[in-house]
């Protein structure tokens, strides 16, 4: 007991290791080699591309245009009233001081220039001597109008950086317009008014900084781009914070590789989780099987090595992704195993395209219809030719969803790209699949579509040997695998594996040939010469020789299964009932001696095979005798054939209903009606002798030896067990 359980418990344990420690291992490949963390700062250790646009905002340049549209403000200019008021005041004053000299005292020209040449520094020689030359009414005019002036331009809103312009340009416009005698505006006036000249408005700091204020949080945030394909950092060149930023919006930092490890073991191990509990609940043949979970695993990891692989290789753009084979996993899983587990496997495939190619919605949403629509295309193959074809549907697929996905989220230019990829992806898928999967099955002895089709070729070792050596029992044989077939379809049934199991569950008849009825051609019977108790060792061997030389030619489990229960563990009746005659009681026969040696069958293709093998040869050994069989006779046949077996307790392992039943009992009476049915019989000439039995109908595999009474159905003695 204990020798069984280890292997299963170092089995799992193999699985649990393959998935939890090497697809994390698999998949921090390229942090190990290329995903050492980026940091600000500092050289960066490669070149990154940008897989898409890219747009971070740029603080600094934000901050700069922000200063610039603050300095481009305009200030807040206030009034200066004070100002105003002292411009006229200064150019009133000034002739004022002209006109106090001359009501003083009498003084000489000379004297007044002196004195005012003291008063009004502003004024050179040429402007004293034209000042005290003009006449007392000359001097008031000149006054009044420069006091104008002077009011005119005071007025306006002269601020400190046009100051100058005010003095010299707008003061001569002024003066202009006006008539001074003896050139007073250039001499007198325009230097007076000048040097009163101040500005007359003045900057407002509180109202200028809410302007400023304004302005700048006017001003968007400044974005730098990164456009497809071209580099967000270069190897050597040290990276800034806000390439940085650009990095992590994809994902592209890099990390610690410890920490990389960690992250994908976590997410393996919940995927693991989801599928075991998915297992265990629904699919427990597969959960008990422990061969087929480490194939889960290797499966699993084939995964990462694909994934991985993409990663690894430079490709320039996000349309050439669509090249990861996702749809070989699930093409695999549903051949392998069947579509549920096919679908189930849709789960860690999109979940690792996903955490590797983070910044790749695209070939998230590609990865999980591929690997789904591809399940159905290889769920039912009936020929070699329809993985091919499944192959080449796939292809064509492939290109179409590469193309939406691409038009979707990467833009119409991406989709030529897409589509090449996509191709690429449908060729390097049938490749992994068609050459994975011969290795596969081997290496886990698992039994699909395709290894039953290879055995199903006539051409095997074992099926050209059991032509040569036993041809009547190879025709048998083949009538019982088109009556498999036909049974397992009508009940949704594996017809494959049923008529797989059919065409070899005979083979050990090739050890001793002439010891069964339908490979004697006119030799005697060899049983005559035997005891009861030896012939029927001599039927059940056939059986045991069977299943050692499936074996020997490494025949899956499944068809080694056909060979151990196509009689189960019935008597060979003709022998037993010899038996109980010559010992004249049955107390004293052991009834299991007679009994076959193999196993009732537990599935429901095996038990149809137990029953299309009694039906045949029964009706067969019926035919020798009845060449126009009707079908009520055939009905009788396999209507009392089927219920023996039942009575027997034959199927009671086996997991066919009472609906299932009949149906398979209708399947079997309209073949062996489509072969046993009436014909017609011709005339002979009078001087021919009368044709044999193989000679008329050609169904004659083996006469029955006149001197075996018909009884125990094709057990080597022709005999069958229905009276009529």
């Amino acid at each position: 007991m204990t020798t069984q359980k280890s292997p299963e418990w170092l089995t799992r344990t193999i699985a649990a290791l393959v998935a939890l420690v090497g697809v994390p291992l698999i998949l921090s490949v390229t942090a190990f080699l290329q995903d050492q963390p980026i940091r600000v700062g500092e050289p960066s250790p490669r070149t990154i591309v940008a897989p898409d646009t890219i747009q971070v905002v740029d603080p600094e340049a934000t901050e700069r245009a922000r200063r610039d549209a603050a300095r481009a403000v305009q200030p807040v200019l206030a009034d200066d009233d004070e100002a105003r008021a002292a411009i006229v005041e200064q150019v009133r004053d000034s002739f004022a001081a002209a006109k106090d000299l001359r009501e003083g005292d009498d003084l000489t020209r000379s004297e007044q220039m002196q004195a005012l040449r003291e008063r009004l520094p502003v004024l050179d020689d040429e402007g004293l001597r034209v000042l005290t030359g003009l006449s007392d009414s000359q001097l008031e005019r000149v006054a009044d109008q420069a006091e104008q002036v002077a009011q005119q331009l005071a007025l306006e809103s002269i601020r400190e950086d046009r100051l100058e312009d005010y003095q010299t340009r707008r003061l001569s416009q002024a003066l202009s317009v006006r008539d001074f005698p003896m050139d007073a505006d250039q001499h007198v006036v325009g230097p007076i008014i000048s040097d009163a000249l101040r500005p007359t408005v003045r900057e407002d700091p509180v109202a200028t900084a809410e302007e400023q204020q304004q302005a700048a949080g006017e001003v968007s945030e400044v974005q730098r781009i990164y456009h497809r394909g071209s580099p967000i950092v270069t190897a050597g060149e040290p990276v800034d914070e806000v390439q940085y930023a650009a990095l992590r919006t994809r994902g592209l930092e890099g990390s610690e590789p410890w920490r990389a490890m960690l992250r994908v073991f976590l997410l393996t191990l919940v995927v693991v989780l989801a599928v075991v509990s998915y297992l265990r609940t629904y699919r427990r043949r597969v959960w008990g099987s422990t061969r087929r979970v480490l194939l889960l695993s290797v499966l699993f990891l084939l995964l990462a090595v694909t994934l991985e692989a993409v990663r690894l290789v430079p490709f320039e753009g996000s349309a050439w992704l669509f090249i990861v084979p996702v749809g070989a996993l699930a093409m695999l899983a549903t051949i392998l195993f069947d579509p549920p587990i096919g679908v189930l496997m849709t789960i860690p495939t999109t979940a690792l395209v996903a955490f590797t190619m983070p910044a790749e919605p695209a070939v998230v949403v590609f990865a999980a219809v591929a690997a789904l629509g591809s399940v159905p295309l290889v769920s039912r193959l009936s020929a070699r030719g329809d993985l091919r074809r499944a192959a080449g549907k796939t292809t064509l697929g492939y290109v179409a969803l590469a193309s939406v996905c691409a038009g979707v989220f990467l833009g119409v230019e991406a989709i030529p790209l897409a589509a090449a990829a996509g191709l690429l992806n449908g060729i390097v898928s049938a490749v992994i699949v068609m050459g994975s999967l011969p290795f596969l099955e081997s290496v886990f002895g698992i039994l699909t579509a395709t290894s039953l089709l290879d055995l199903a070729d006539r051409n095997h070792p074992l099926l050209r040997e059991l032509e040569q050596k036993a041809l009547g029992s190879y025709n048998h044989s083949i009538m019982v695998s088109t009556m498999v077939e036909r049974a397992c379809r009508a009940i949704g049934a594996d017809g494959l594996l049923g008529s797989v199991a059919a065409l070899y569950h005979d083979i050990g008849k090739v050890r001793r040939p002439y010891f069964f009825v339908e490979n004697q051609f006119g030799i005697a019977n060899p049983h005559d010469e035997l005891e009861p108790r030896v012939s029927a060792v001599i039927i059940q061997e056939h059986v045991t020789d069977g299943i050692e030389m499936a074996r020997a030619h490494r025949l899956p489990p499944e068809v080694v299964d056909g060979i151990a229960t196509h009689h189960g563990t019935t008597l060979v009746t003709y022998f037993y009932r010899i038996a109980v005659e010559q010992a004249g009681s049955a107390e004293h026969i052991d009834e299991t001696h007679f009994r076959y040696k193999g196993r009732k069958p537990h599935t429901k293709e095996m038990a149809v095979l137990m029953l299309a093998d009694c039906c045949e040869g029964a009706s067969r050994a019926s035919a020798l005798t009845n060449r126009n069989l009707s079908r009520a006779d055939l009905e009788e046949i396999v209507h009392t054939l089927v219920a023996e077996r039942v009575e027997d307790g034959q199927l009671d392992e086996a997991a066919l209903t009472f609906a299932e039943l009949n149906s398979v009992q209708e399947s079997f009476i309209e073949t062996l009606v489509g072969v046993y049915h009436p014909r017609i019989a011709y005339p002979k000439a009078a001087h021919e002798r009368p044709p044999s039995p193989v000679a008329m109908g050609g169904e004659d595999d083996g006469a029955i030896p006149p001197a075996l009474e018909p009884d125990a159905g094709q057990d080597g003695t022709g005999s069958t067990r229905v009276r009529r």
